[in-house]
């Protein structure tokens, strides 16, 4: 059933595939079985599972299926996912795979931008708000929501995270999430790769509000962008540091 259900998701028909699905975050990795029970499933995660694999299950939650067994899970998920920590240990391991993911998927030159892997991109706000969220939501339960904008905004509220700090990351997060999703339509296809060229994202500027039909709607673009980065990564650094 398991393999059958991924199938429908991400085979690829005439109008495209429904969703990709990588079921190599699941315990073990792509040698696990792909089905487990909650019991093994507890057993891994308390014994063998790294930083990167509870920081991907931080947004987990229950989709489909028998409610009773996601409510069992999601119970035995609060235990193994939020528990004492280090945080000077946990904020190493986190930025030791953000850089391996930067350094692997978010290589950049003088003529692409890649938003969503390089830095100040969308993985840094991510990464920082799991950050968070894994140091501090053993002791405030009310930060343990899916979704990066709603983790920050929760955060905020439990004054864990300074206001105009918050905003400022949920202003960029959406930013770059808007650009991300207009790119993809104007290249027609999954992307995150941006060019550096201001005449060739003229089209693109348009769908993102700069008015003006020009080469300079290009050049307000990219100022925006590089502005936001830039924010976005001097606040990954002061507040995701070991």
């Amino acid at each position: 059933m398991a393999e059958k259900t991924i199938s429908y998701l991400s085979s690829m028909t005439r109008e495209g595939a429904a969703y990709r699905v990588d079921t190599r975050l699941r315990p073990t990795g792509s040698k696990g079985p792909l089905v487990q029970s909650i019991a093994a499933f507890r057993s891994y995660f308390s014994s063998q599972a790294e930083t990167w694999e509870r920081q991907s299950l931080v947004n987990s939650r229950f989709v489909a299926g028998d409610r009773l067994v996601g409510q069992d899970l999601a119970v035995e998920l609060r235990m193994l996912i939020y528990r004492d920590a280090d945080p000077a240990a946990l904020a190493a391991d986190i930025r030791a795979m953000r850089k391996r993911m930067q350094d692997e998927r978010g290589r950049e030159d003088g003529s692409l931008y890649n938003i969503k892997q390089g830095p100040g991109g969308l993985v840094d706000i991510e990464f920082l708000a799991q950050y968070l969220v894994l140091l501090h939501g053993r002791r405030h339960p009310r930060v343990r929501v899916p979704g990066t904008v709603n983790a920050l905004h929760a955060l905020r509220r439990e004054m864990l995270l300074p206001p105009h700090e918050a905003g400022e990351l949920c202003r960029s997060y959406l930013f770059l999430r808007k650009l991300e999703s207009r790119l993809r339509v104007v290249a027609n296809q999954s992307t995150s790769v941006l060019s550096r060229d201001p005449e060739k994202l003229r089209a693109l500027g348009k769908r993102m509000g700069f008015q003006d039909n020009s080469v300079r709607t290009g050049r307000d673009l990219l100022a925006a962008l590089e502005a936001t980065r830039g924010t976005v990564r001097e606040l990954y650094d002061r507040l995701l540091r070991p």
